[in-house]
């Protein structure tokens, strides 16, 4: 046995490789998406003939599905960059409209990988360009990403209690099925609005002060209801143009619904595509679309329209990336002042 039996180990020494248990579940993590992906395909195509997908692609009115499309991709970009903007300089740093236009559309490429990937990047160029402390940054990302959530969420609880025909704010008391629905619906709503009270209001209490501003909630205490307010509007403008263009959108396809069914499922749709378990936000988008869509409109049209809306706004995403991607690197390389 050796006299030494903490001597420092050899310098040269090569670090000891992964356990292959490691590498292989790490490997198997990167493929849980894809494979999900593939079998809600296989699903989806297995009620859904592709044959008939095909048939229904053919049918479409690209004098009405392009200006669409573009129209709705450039009002989202523009609105989805002042959003950034405004939420950068009040909460975080002096920054002009154009950088945050390239740093936001730069960071597309990445959210094509996953929404949450994507605001990690437009946050990691806030705090390497702009020199922002890293908790600052997040956090202010996180106020971007709470105020998307609540848009959705109020959306969706609006389309749930006002446009669902078997759904009634009565059924609040009763034990139907529908009144437990109505009552989460209106519990998280005030969860979220009160929590949003709060921080409006901002107690003085300094240990309320630390619990509810630290972490994710670092630079809150910096917010303002008007603040709160244009975010809102923005948002809210970024989803009923959204909306509004789904709506047209579908009759490219000659699928006519009312724009009250688009209202009021499309929000819902977000949300489960939101969930990060699939690529590209694919499968669960198209399954949703099947789901709430299924008896209003003929299922081969739906699933092309949902799947040509995806692919079109892919390649305007990746293009707006790569056309980005230089200044950005710039910036990242030799942060400015």
């Amino acid at each position: 046995m050796s006299d030494q039996p903490f001597a420092p180990a050899d310098p040269a020494a090569k670090p000891a490789a992964p356990a292959p248990s490691r590498k292989a579940w790490k490997t198997l993590r990167s493929l849980l998406p894809w494979l999900a992906t593939g079998l809600i395909f296989y699903y989806i195509f297995r009620q859904v003939p592709f044959s008939q997908v095909w048939s229904a692609l053919k049918l479409v009115r690209l004098q009405i599905l392009v200006p669409v499309v573009l129209s709705n991709y450039i009002a989202y970009f523009l609105a989805d960059v002042w959003v950034h903007y405004l939420a950068f300089k009040w909460l975080a740093a002096e920054v002009r409209f154009r950088e945050v236009l390239f740093a936001r559309g730069a960071s597309y490429i990445l959210g094509l990988i996953n929404f949450f990937v994507g605001q990690g990047g437009v946050g990691y160029w806030l705090a390497r360009a702009k020199h922002v402390p890293a908790g600052e940054a997040t956090s202010t990302i996180f106020f971007i990403m709470f105020m998307d959530l609540f848009l959705l969420i109020l959306l969706s609880a609006t389309g749930v209690l006002f446009f669902l025909p078997e759904v009634r704010l009565t059924d609040f008391f009763t034990l139907r099925p529908e009144g437990d629905l109505v009552r989460f619906t209106l519990i998280t709503l005030a969860v979220l609005l009160s929590q949003i009270w709060i921080w409006i209001r901002k107690p003085k209490a300094p240990l309320v002060r630390w619990l509810l501003f630290r972490g994710p909630f670092l630079v809150f205490d910096r917010l303002q209801p008007r603040h709160f307010g244009l975010i809102f509007l923005l948002k809210l403008f970024i989803y009923g143009f959204d909306i509004f263009a789904n709506w047209l959108g579908l009759k490219a396809l000659g699928v006519e619904v009312s724009l009250t069914h688009i209202l009021t499922y499309l929000p819902l749709i977000y949300l489960i595509g939101s969930i990060p378990i699939t690529v590209l936000h694919l499968g669960t988008t198209q399954a949703a679309w099947l789901w709430f869509f299924q008896d209003l409109a003929p299922p081969a049209a739906v699933l092309a329209f949902t799947l040509l809306w995806s692919f079109c706004f892919i390649v305007l995403r990746g293009l707006t990336g790569l056309a980005c991607l230089p200044r950005v690197y710039q910036d990242l390389v030799a942060p400015r002042n």
